[in-house]
């Protein structure tokens, strides 16, 4: 049996569809010169990064600047995003 829906039930509907939710921060791409596919190790303390180029792409986020200044600074690739 269907259930009719009133006017309540739509804006309780609609309030929780536009809940907010938290945002990623944006990410920053760099383009690999050289490889379409391969990955790259960052060294941090004891422990090693990995960022991995996926059809000539790597992507981190603009929020993290230990990797954006390892990407920037690497020969093979190229800044795309500001």
């Amino acid at each position: 049996m269907a259930v009719k829906r009133t006017a309540a039930d739509d804006a309780a509907t609609d309030a929780a569809a536009s809940a907010v939710e938290p945002v990623a921060s944006a990410g920053v791409a760099f383009a690999d010169g050289a490889y379409t596919s391969r990955s790259l190790f960052l060294q941090a303390g004891d422990d090693l990064r990995e960022f991995k180029v996926q059809a000539g792409r790597v992507t981190v986020p603009a929020d993290d600047a230990e990797a954006l200044a390892f990407l920037g600074g690497h020969a093979d690739l190229q800044r795309l995003d500001g």
